[in-house]
């Protein structure tokens, strides 16, 4: 009795190691064996849709930020056909070997496979299955950042997806039969930025995807867009600025037989302009060439320095007409050259901010539009689901029913 009894716990430890040397081996295969290569030669397009779930920090001087995402990929895959769902070996199945090409970092990174539901667009005589990819990551994503209308700008956040097989094997299109989508209210950047409601999603063509490479391969952007609120800048960099720079008239207050009265007003005025120009820097993205707020703050410095010249040049003038010969003139112009240079500012902000605006709008209208096309091409196939099965059940009342089960031949079902 104790010896059948050992025996069954050998039998059965003997099952659990089979199943943990199964798992050690699906954990263990060879990427020959995962990125297994088609056998009937015909290309594959896979129908991508991409939900952005969670926009994190934005890193203008790094050009960076944070994305969580859920990839949908789907294809047919003739080779499930007649297969249920419990059947299917993954690891023995086609893989379209997709990756994120400008992901600096990964943090979560979960893969499923499964078969696809039915599309109302299949044969119903002879449906091919699909097969679906679904991938949900979190990870950094290096994106360029162009600020040259800083801070009325707004940024491409772009996800590039690419794969490892070539564009002669398969390539990437959008699906038709649900919309993408990113969540505003998961944004935790909207301190600074305003994360719009569209999303741009495409193939990037042939020509653009260049390189010293022998084969092109597919590659797939997702852009989310987000714009600036300039509000902060405006207010903590510019105005502080605009205050700063009039404050150097203060200087004719003072007799220009008094040169270093005034000299000490207006270049007190000029440092003050570069150190709060350098710790202001210190949180503004760092480019090779000048923004539109970087503009402003260099005249302002430059206005400055002409102030500081005139003061110097007045000191020169010995004659007792000094203020209406030299001082009156170039205060006007100055006067002027000031009032003339913020006009063109407030000018081109306004300009800016409406122009960045209006694309925005247009992004949103663009992207509205597809959606609408998705909702109605998926009723038209429901619409047409539903006349076919009406045409059928018409088809079966209208069938003669005076002999609804014709009688069997004698013994020709029969079991012998």
């Amino acid at each position: 009795m104790a010896s059948g009894d050992n025996m069954e716990a050998v039998a059965a430890s003997m099952t659990r190691m089979e199943k943990l040397l199964e798992k050690i081996e699906d954990n263990g295969r060879t990427e020959d064996v995962v990125h297994k290569k088609r056998t009937d030669g015909h290309k594959v397009y896979c129908r991508m849709r991409v939900n952005i779930i969670t926009i994190g920090d934005i890193d203008t001087i790094r050009e960076e930020f944070t994305c969580e995402l859920a990839l949908t990929v789907k294809w047919k895959e003739p080779a499930l056909k007649g297969m249920k769902a419990e059947d299917i070996d993954w690891g023995e199945q086609w893989d379209p070997r997709i990756y994120f090409f400008n992901a600096v970092s990964t943090d979560k990174y979960e893969v499923k496979k499964r078969l696809g539901l039915k599309s109302p667009d299949d044969d119903e005589d002879d449906p091919v299955p699909d097969a679906q990819l679904s991938i949900r990551m979190k990870g950094v994503f290096k994106s360029s950042m162009k600020l040259n209308e800083f801070p009325f700008d707004y940024q491409n956040l772009t996800i590039k997806i690419m794969s490892d097989w070539p564009r002669k094997v398969t390539e990437f299109c959008k699906d038709m039969s649900q919309k993408d989508s990113v969540r505003t209210d998961t944004f935790t950047g909207e301190q600074e930025w305003e994360l719009q409601k569209h999303v741009s999603a495409h193939q990037v063509e042939e020509e653009k995807m260049t390189s010293g490479a022998v084969n092109a391969y597919p590659l797939y952007n997702v852009v989310v867009n987000v714009k600036r609120k300039a509000s902060y800048y405006m207010w903590n960099v510019a105005l502080i600025m605009f205050l700063i720079t009039p404050l150097a008239f203060t200087s004719y207050a003072v007799s220009a037989d008094a040169p270093e009265d005034r000299l000490s007003v207006t270049l007190t005025l000029l440092l003050t302009a570069v150190a709060f120009k350098f710790v202001v820097s210190q949180s503004l993205p760092n480019t090779s060439y000048q923004t539109l707020l970087d503009y402003y703050v260099l005249w302002c410095m430059m206005f400055l320095c002409l102030v500081v010249v005139q003061n110097a040049v007045a000191s020169l003038f010995s004659s007792d007409k000094v203020w209406e010969h030299f001082d009156l003139p170039s205060l006007c112009v100055l006067g002027g050259l000031t009032v003339l240079v913020n006009i063109i500012f407030i000018i081109i902000s306004c300009y800016k901010s409406r122009k960045v605006g209006h694309q925005m709008q247009q992004a949103t209208s663009k992207y509205n539009d597809l959606c609408e096309e998705i909702k109605s091409n998926k009723g038209r196939s429901r619409n047409y689901k539903e006349s076919t099965m009406g045409e059928m059940s018409i088809q079966e009342e209208r069938a003669p029913l005076s002999n609804p089960d014709p009688p069997r031949e004698k013994g020709r079902y029969e079991k012998v």
